[in-house]
C-alpha cells in the first residue's frame, strides 16, 4: 500500500534493512510520473502493483534522483521515459561497465564503485545476477526541466550535494511538496557520516528557495516544513560546535554549556558529521 502526501503524490516506503528507498509517484491529469526506480526488478515491480491499483493515467515518466543502484537499479522493468541529470547518466554507464557476479561484485568493491553495504543489498534483492546489465535513461538534461503532467508541474533541477554531485531535486508547485532523493545526507568515510560545509550549507540555501510544506527524502517518511527546519538547525548547530571545538569530547561540554542539557544523539551524530572524533 502506498502512503498518501497530496491528493497527488504518493509514496512507498523506505525500508533501511534491504536498502530500499521510497519511490515517489506524482499524478498528472494526463499522465502519471514516477520518482526513483527501486533498487532492483523486485522492487520496481511491487511499486507497480500498487500503482496498477489506483484506476490512475499512465506512468509516462520516470525521473532519477542521482546514479546510486539502489535508485537506480529497477530502470530495467519501466518501459516509460526515464530522465536524469548528465552526471547520473554517466555515472551509470560506469555501472554498465562491470558485471554482477559475486567475484565481479568483489572486485567493484575494491575499485570503489560499490560498497560494502550496496553489493548486500544487491545480493539480496537481485539473486540471478548472471545476466543482468542496469538500464540507462532515455533523457539526460542540464540544469533544469519542467514536465507538465496536466494540471500539474515538476520542476527538476540539477544541484551539488554533500551526498553525491549528480544529485536532482523535483519540486510540484501545486501541491507544495519537494522530492530531495539522498540530497541531505553525507558521505560514509571511515565509518562516519560526514558532511563538507562548503557543499552543504550553499544547497540548503538553494532549498530554502522552494515554498514547500512536504519534504520527500528517500530513506524516511515525508517531513513537514517545521521538521526540515529543525533539521537544518542541527546541522547549523553540529557545524557550529565542530568548528569551535578540537575533540568530541570537548564538543559535548559545549553542548551542554549552551543549552544546559545533555546532547541528543542527533546532536552527537551531527557533530561527528562535521568531523569531530
Amino acid at each position: 500500500m502506498l502512503e498518501k502526501i497530496t491528493d497527488r503524490i504518493y509514496y512507498m516506503l523506505p525500508s533501511n534493512e534491504t536498502g530500499r528507498p521510497l519511490i515517489g509517484l506524482v499524478i498528472g491529469d494526463n499522465y502519471c510520473l514516477v520518482v526513483d526506480s527501486g533498487n532492483s526488478p523486485k522492487h520496481a515491480n511491487e511499486f507497480k502493483l500498487e500503482i496498477e491499483k489506483m484506476n490512475l493515467p499512465p506512468v509516462k515518466y520516470l525521473v532519477l534522483t542521482h546514479h546510486h543502484c539502489d535508485h537506480t537499479f529497477g530502470l530495467n522493468e519501466w518501459d516509460v521515459v526515464s530522465i536524469a541529470n548528465q552526471k547520473t547518466s554517466d555515472y551509470i554507464n560506469v555501472y554498465r561497465d562491470i558485471k554482477y557476479d559475486n567475484h565481479s561484485l568483489e572486485l567493484a568493491k575494491e575499485m570503489g564503485i560499490l560498497n560494502d553495504f550496496l553489493v548486500g543489498s544487491i545480493k539480496d534483492e537481485i539473486p540471478d545476477r548472471e545476466k543482468f546489465s542496469p538500464k540507462n535513461v532515455d533523457i539526460s538534461f542540464e540544469g533544469q526541466l519542467k514536465i507538465d503532467l496536466g494540471g500539474i508541474t515538476c520542476e527538476l533541477r540539477q544541484i551539488v550535494s554533500p551526498h553525491t554531485d549528480d544529485s536532482t531535486i523535483l519540486y510540484i508547485p501545486e501541491e507544495k511538496t519537494l522530492f530531495l532523493g539522498d540530497c541531505v545526507y553525507g558521505q560514509r568515510i571511515d565509518g562516519y557520516n560526514h558532511f563538507d560545509d562548503k557543499l552543504m550549507f550553499p544547497m540548503i540555501q538553494i532549498l530554502e528557495e522552494y515554498e514547500s510544506e512536504y519534504y520527500v527524502c528517500s530513506h524516511e517518511p515525508v517531513c513537514s516544513k517545521d521538521e526540515i527546519v529543525d533539521f537544518w538547525e542541527q546541522v547549523n548547530i553540529g557545524f557550529v560546535i565542530a568548528n569551535k571545538c578540537s575533540s568530541l569530547e570537548e564538543g559535548l561540554v559545549e553542548y551542554k554549556n549552551q543549552f544546559d542539557k545533555e546532547p541528543t544523539n542527533n546532536a552527537v551524530f551531527f557533530m561527528k558529521s562535521f568531523g569531530l572524533r
